[in-house]
């Protein structure tokens, strides 16, 4: 159990730079498309289930100071919803690259964020991966991820797969904490270690 211990230290100062990055893009981008969808015609709003704002196999990116691209979001449709404020993309695909070369990408069926992109919400076959020149690439896997940007803290009530290169751990919830870079999983949990048989 120790050796596990040390091993899931080890493996939770990869998460937060995975997470930060990631969140810090995608919430800045939902909060100003929602922005934007709230500047629309005045009147009354309309029901919850009726959306004001809808885009079809959108493809948006973003750029440093330098020109440099930083981020790219694109899904096969956005709407804004006026009754509860939400935003609402299908099939939404997120790449972030650093200046030094770190590729972070996450991806579900659907994703669902609230107009100031405080909480997102992963749907369905939800990957988050990173991938670091020279280290080992480091994968979340769920079919559903609660994403607290502000808070800096994920998790999971669903069956949660963290993997670093071989090393694999699976449980029945997630809990992470961007903050310091701590992670916990209940249920059923199981471990594969890297180099180790069985």
């Amino acid at each position: 159990m120790s050796r596990w211990m040390r091993l899931w230290r080890r493996m939770s100062t990869f998460l937060p730079p995975l997470l930060m990055v990631l969140l810090a893009a995608f919430s800045w981008w939902v909060a100003r498309e929602a922005m934007h969808a709230g500047h629309g015609p005045g009147g009354a709003p309309e029901p919850p289930q009726k959306p004001d704002y809808f885009l079809h196999d959108f493809h948006t990116s973003s750029f440093n100071a330098r020109g440099q691209l930083t981020a790219q979001l694109s899904g096969a449709a956005m709407q804004h919803i006026p009754g509860n404020n939400t935003v609402h993309i299908t099939a939404p695909v997120l790449r972030v690259l650093s200046p030094q070369g770190v590729m972070t990408t996450a991806q579900a069926q659907n994703g669902i964020s609230n107009a100031d992109a405080s909480n997102v919400q992963l749907l369905g076959d939800a990957v988050v991966h990173r991938s670091v020149p020279g280290a080992p690439e480091l994968t979340v896997r769920s079919d559903f991820l609660n994403i607290f940007p502000n808070a800096q803290r994920l998790s999971s009530n669903r069956p949660t797969t963290v993997q670093r290169g071989a090393t694999v751990f699976s449980g029945g919830s997630l809990e992470m904490n961007g903050l310091d870079g701590t992670f916990a999983m209940q249920g059923k949990v199981s471990g594969k270690l890297a180099g180790a048989g069985g």
